[in-house]
This record gives structure tokens, sequence and C-alpha cells, in this order.
């Protein structure tokens, strides 16, 4: 297969799986399980991606590979991707028994399994949103010419399917916020409306009621509000006789 092959063959890929995915974590798991595949169809090669919106915001995806192989890193506040995102230049280690960086995170690598480490940053350019792919080998010098050729190539045309995806699941969880926010300011109008009925009250004197409620229950306002609201949700009132 020649490059161009190769790389249409990924961007295709990358496609299907943005078409496909039901959510940002299912996104991130077929591009672990592709990036595992495309530089290695034995089996021998694992892949995980490492999603960081902030400084302890992190989404991990170790595909469909062991976990034995791939969850060890991101629990550490350093090691091969972190070094990797924090530099922007690939971070090979030949040999984890070897490697005299990251001693604890080396050693549980050991124990693993993993003898060898590729961590390569995606470009995704997008202020403090970084990601990078691990690879792992279970021999030592494990990573080929070849093999590192084929990974920087997947790693680059994953960059922009990878903003991509995220930036469509900041906008859900968006939309998902403001719907939750209208719900609850709904809630609480209804649950003023009631205490405006009860209580022959104008609506700044049923919100003053309901918020020196929150405050003397130490309860949050949309849950003073739904306390009130659920019991009569099911009442049956002259207008629906």
């Amino acid at each position: 297969m020649s490059e161009a092959e190769f790389e249409a063959e990924l961007v295709d890929k990358m496609q299907d799986a943005l078409l496909n995915s039901d959510d940002l974590q299912d996104f991130l798991d077929q591009l672990a399980e592709h990036a595992a595949a495309a530089i290695d169809d034995r089996g021998e090669v694992a892949c995980s991606v490492l999603l960081l919106r902030g400084p302890r915001d992190r989404t991990v995806s170790p595909g469909h590979s062991p976990t034995s192989w791939v969850e060890y890193q991101p629990k550490y506040d350093d090691g091969p991707g972190l070094s990797a995102l924090r530099t922007g230049a690939a971070v090979l280690v030949y040999d984890v028994g070897k490697e005299k960086r990251w001693n604890d995170l080396m050693a549980e690598a050991a124990s693993a399994g993993i003898d060898s480490v590729l961590a390569l940053p995606l470009r995704v350019d997008d202020g403090g949103l970084g990601a990078v792919l691990s690879y792992y080998q279970r021999r030592g010098h494990g990573f080929s010419e070849a093999l590192l050729a084929a990974a920087s190539t997947y790693a680059r045309i994953a960059a922009k399917p990878l903003l991509l995806a995220e930036r469509i699941d900041r906008l859900a969880r968006r939309a998902a916020h403001l719907a939750a926010a209208l719900e609850s300011r709904t809630t609480i109008n209804l649950a003023a409306g009631i205490v405006m009925g009860q209580n022959s009250c104008s609506q700044l004197q049923a919100m003053e009621i309901l918020r020196r409620a929150s405050n003397s229950r130490n309860v949050k306002l949309r849950d003073v509000a739904q306390g009130i609201v659920e019991p009569l949700a099911g009442a049956t009132t002259r207008f629906d006789e």
C-alpha cells in the first residue's frame, strides 16, 4: 500500500468513527483501536488516547486493548504522554527497564508487561486542549522505523477529527447544561406561582419565601421548588374536569 493509499484509508476510518460514535468517549475508544491496528495488524501493539481539557480534566481511552497494558499512565503527573504534550515532540522509550526518567511509572509499566512506549502529541491547536496517542509494545526496542513513521502519520491525520469530536461534545454538554438550567428555572417559577396562590402574595414575596426556605434548610433553591411542585404534579384541577 502506498503512503497516499494508507492516508486515505486512515481518513476514511476516522470519518466513519465520527459518524458512528455515540459520544466523545466512544470516538476515543475507536481512535485508540484504529491507531493500534493501523501500525500493526498482528496484535503486538496497544494504544491509548489521553485527552486533557485542563490540568485535572483528563479523559482516557484504552480502546479494546487489555487494560493492564494501557491504563497505568494517566494517574501519574508526568510520563511519556504528558512529556510529549508539554514539549510538543514525540517521546520514545526503547526499554522501560533501562529508562531513568519516571522511575515509579516505568516500574509499573514493566510489571504490566510493557517494554517499549511511544507517545505522540496530536496538534489540535485549541487553547488548553491537549491530546496524545501512547503506543505500547511487549518487547524492548519494539518500534521499528516503519512503525514510527506509520504512528506519526496516524497522529497527524487524527488531530483534526479528534478536535472536531471534542468540539461537538463541548456543544452537546453546553446544550445539556442550558436545558437543565431552563428546566430548573421553570420548576422554580412554578413553585413561586404555587406559593403566590397559597399565600396571596406577589412574585417577589414568593421568591423570598423560597429563598428563606432554601437557606434555612441548607438545600438548593431548585430542590426546594421541586419539593413544592412534585406533590401537585398529578393533582386534578377543575380545568382538567
